[in-house]
């Protein structure tokens, strides 16, 4: 009895030691575009020249800074300031109706203390003051809201929620992933699950109208 105790609490210290291990490697490969070594850094193996090795970090996304440039992908990203560079800092609330149909991973949102950038590409009249992120890659600040990085036409930020599943709606509009989702009613719009949505009048699947 005591040998099959052992040999299971054995088995399940190595199952905890691979995934530590799994987790570590995935955390690497992650980063691994990004080496930094005693003589400098490294961008997919070639010698970042400007680089300061002593105050180089990985800020993830492609992203990373030391104290005097900020870098995407390797490349400096001229005008922006190091010291106030920064990742934003997300939700990462579950789709409470268990939806998973288009997870994201990751927004790629950055801002410093006037611009905000998306995958390396500034948001042009994104107020970074009043920039936060939502969720399913929205964000908004005190003018306009922005999926993926670019401006959702017809939105109005002060009323913009989530619904699920992808679904977002202000007042009077309902999105789905940065599309305007015609002939829905707002007031009355919700999410039911694997896709489907409906308001007082219509039933929605993905985005589209599919019933009266």
């Amino acid at each position: 009895m005591k040998e099959i105790m052992k040999t299971g609490i054995l088995r399940a210290m190595l199952v905890v030691m691979l995934l530590s291990f799994a987790g570590m490697a995935e955390a690497q490969n992650y980063q691994s575009n990004y080496t930094i070594e005693r003589d400098g850094v490294y961008y997919k193996g070639a010698l970042m020249e400007v680089a300061d090795v002593a105050t180089f970090r990985i800020l993830g996304h492609g992203y990373a800074k030391d104290r005097y440039n900020v870098y995407m992908n390797g490349r400096v990203l001229e005008y922006v300031e190091p010291s106030s560079f920064r990742l934003i800092e997300r939700r990462d609330d579950y789709d409470d109706q268990g939806d998973n149909e288009r997870p994201h991973y990751g927004s790629g949102y950055f801002k410093s203390n006037f611009d905000v950038f998306f995958d390396g590409r500034k948001i042009e009249g994104a107020t970074a003051s009043s920039f936060r992120e939502l969720e399913d890659g929205y964000a908004k600040d005190a003018f306009n809201v922005y999926y993926e990085g670019r401006k959702v036409q017809g939105a109005t930020p002060s009323s913009f929620q989530k619904v699920g599943g992808g679904y977002f709606k202000d007042s009077f509009t309902v999105f789905y992933y940065g599309h305007k989702v015609d002939d829905a009613t707002a007031s009355s719009f919700q999410y039911s699950g694997n896709g489907y949505a409906r308001d007082s009048f219509s039933t929605f699947f993905h985005g589209r109208k599919v019933s009266d």
